[in-house]
């Protein structure tokens, strides 16, 4: 018997749902969780009126850590602009 090729079309998927459910999960996970904060970041400057430029909108959702997505989150309730936001050692 001869084994068939891998279809390069399905194959790595195929192989990660088989041998790494768990790391897609995390994945995914990781993914909601930088979204809902994201989200909220976005929700408490808006409702606080606080104008949201592009720039600081790309920076915010390009941001690969949760960890400074949270400390921004908590900042967003006192910052008076996205520069207040995103300063160091506040």
């Amino acid at each position: 018997m001869s084994r068939s090729p891998i279809d390069p079309t399905r194959g790595f998927e195929d192989l990660g749902r088989k041998h790494f459910p768990h790391w897609i999960a995390v994945g995914i996970a990781l993914g909601k969780a930088k979204t809902t904060l994201f989200a909220g970041i976005l929700a408490v400057l808006h409702l606080r009126g606080v104008e949201i430029s592009d720039d600081a909108h790309e920076r915010l959702r390009s941001c690969e850590s949760l960890d400074q997505l949270v400390a921004w989150l908590h900042k967003a309730p006192m910052a008076k602009s996205t520069d207040e936001l995103f300063a160091e050692g506040d």
